[in-house]
């Protein structure tokens, strides 16, 4: 059995009565980063670091010029560009406003939470999906608003894995089109991050078994199948999802075979050959150091966020506890729900207990230190397990609600009872992400707090001023200490949206694309190092030394050598 209620038809997916609920995902989930975003947005912004590089790549993408994902310090790039085409309208028509990118953000995380909801609605009821909202407004603004706004692909792929498992769980339930859904939301997922192959891997499989199994169940059923003409709906999508798919994957196909090497080799490479990725790059880690990874990463509920600066691979024995119980609250709904055949409740519940043993196999194959961004995307993981529980209550609810005797011949069944209990429980429960909102509110963030990094205006502000006295639109922007590459990539993004054409050394093209690596041709140079910690400013000249970073950057200018010279 699947769906709301035996016998009952499923609800509609626009129905007036779910507007309400969009209405509250909306407002508990995104309100902080809008409300900043709205009163920040006329304001400068200078991206710098990985977000200047995306932001260019985002700018590349408005000319259908990007192949491929965003850049790994292991010198590849991640499998496809499907996070800069979606970026890429909201930044056109922002034009190109820096600021833009966050609002974008939120729109790819809203409307994964947002269909995630949907689904839940479509397979198990208004209620359930209602009571998920409140498990996503809980731990959302228990992550922080910096969860959903910030542009950088390791916060923009966790909404997107939940819905991936929810999916995939609609999908066990029976739904075909389901499959085709998590092959269009996986694939942005691994094109922004490989690291989450696996999992997305492992999901595919679940979906296409599980969709195959019940498909066989209901034909096994006379009556179930439907007729030729409720099918024109759901084989429109899947043609539609087809499509979406071959367009996604074309950009790193074709950089593939046009590479040198192609970046899918690369990868390739990278994953197969283990002993030589750990001897270049740094070892694996152990079982007990995944554990901890995924542990420190799935308990923002009830502990927190962990810390930037703390350890990944060390995890309080509090947030091992934790992930244990998350395991087991997935394995009762299974039990519970397979008890009941309630197979959209039994595919939630296994979707977190699948994510969470994948995800430590995965840590696993990571070679070099473990930050917090590279787990990022594991956040959401348990959401399932809870939402599947939320369901089998109120299936049961219901159950127990229609089956109750009346009181008396000519009273009513008492059907409504349990929808009081459960409103005000919701009531309750939503208490506590009102209070986060407004903790987050008087908390801030960098989007309120600063305008990204000035020291990037003040670099693009000499390296103008010389090319304009030059008159050079061509400048190889080099960067004397390997740790000013974050100064380097927002100079070379500002750069560009002035209208310069900004190029980097050979040796960085892995970061910035071929498309700004500087050719042979001699050019004007702007050569960023370390400047001495609390020297002067020094005046306007062929270097300076700017000090609004946390280390201080000495800009100097070369200008290009006459023609013929040399």
């Amino acid at each position: 059995m699947s769906g709301p209620a035996a016998g009952q038809p499923r609800p509609s997916w626009w129905s007036p009565s779910f507007w309400p609920i969009s209405v509250v995902v909306t407002s508990l989930a995104f309100v902080v980063g809008l409300v900043k975003l709205v009163t920040t947005f006329g304001q400068p912004y200078y991206h710098y670091g990985d977000q200047a590089v995306l932001a260019s790549r985002v700018g590349d993408a408005m000319r259908f010029h990007v192949e491929l994902g965003p850049y790994s310090r292991f010198g590849w790039s991640h499998p496809g560009p499907a996070l800069f085409y979606l970026q890429a309208p909201v930044y056109s028509l922002s034009g190109t406003n820096p600021r833009s990118l966050f609002f974008g953000s939120l729109l790819i995380n809203g409307i994964c939470l947002v269909a995630t909801v949907l689904v839940v609605r479509r397979f198990a009821g208004e209620w359930s999906a209602r009571w998920t909202v409140g498990v996503l407004g809980v731990v959302l603004l228990a992550l922080g608003a910096n969860a959903i706004e910030t542009f950088w692909n390791p916060y923009l792929e966790a909404s997107a894995v939940l819905l991936v498992m929810v999916l995939t769980a609609a999908a066990i339930s029976g739904s075909g089109l389901s499959v085709i859904g998590v092959a269009v939301v996986g694939t942005y997922v691994v094109q922004t991050d490989v690291g989450t192959t696996p999992l997305v891997g492992v999901m595919a499989v679940c979906a296409v078994i599980g969709s195959l199994v019940r498909l066989v169940v209901r034909r096994g059923r006379r009556g179930e199948v439907d007729g030729p003409a409720s099918r024109w709906a759901p084989a429109m999508l899947s043609a539609l999802g087809v499509a979406v798919l071959a367009v996604a994957w074309l950009p790193p196909l074709l950089q593939q075979f046009r590479g040198h090497p192609g970046n899918l080799s690369s990868l390739y490479d990278f994953f197969t050959s283990p002993t030589a990725t750990a001897a270049k790059y740094g070892p694996t880690h152990t079982l007990k150091a995944a554990w901890a990874v995924v542990a420190n990463s799935t308990t923002a509920v009830p502990w927190g966020n962990v810390s930037a600066t703390a350890s990944m691979t060390t995890a309080a024995a509090g947030r091992q506890q934790m992930l244990v119980v998350w395991a087991a609250l997935a394995v009762v709904g299974m039990v519970w729900a397979g008890g009941r055949r309630r197979w959209f409740a039994f595919g939630l519940s296994l979707t977190t207990l699948v994510a969470l043993a994948v995800s430590i196999i995965a840590v696993e194959r990571i070679v070099g230190p473990i930050g917090d961004y590279l787990a990022f995307w594991m956040e959401l993981l348990p959401v399932p397990a809870v939402a599947a529980i939320g369901v089998l209550t109120v299936d049961s609810l219901q159950h127990r609600a229609r089956a109750a005797p009346p009181a008396s011949e000519d009273a009513a069944p008492p059907t409504r009872w349990w929808r009081l209990g459960l409103g005000w429980a919701m009531a309750a429960i939503l208490v506590l992400p009102i209070g986060l909102v407004a903790w987050q509110l008087g908390r801030g963030s960098a989007l309120v707090d600063s305008d990204g990094n000035l020291e990037i205006a003040q670099l693009t502000g000499f390296a103008v001023a010389h090319l304009r006295q030059a008159s050079a639109t061509d400048v190889l922007v080099v960067m004397g200490n390997a740790d000013r590459w974050p100064e380097a990539s927002g100079l070379v993004l500002q750069l560009s949206q002035d209208g310069y054409h900004p190029t980097v050394t050979p040796a960085w093209g892995f970061m910035f694309t071929p498309r700004y690596v500087a050719g042979p041709a001699p050019q004007a140079q702007v050569v960023l190092t370390d400047g001495v910690p609390g020297s002067a400013p020094g005046v306007a000249g062929l270097s300076q030394t700017f000090s609004r970073g946390d280390v201080p950057t000495t800009a100097t200018f070369v200008p290009a050598p006459p023609a013929g010279a040399g």
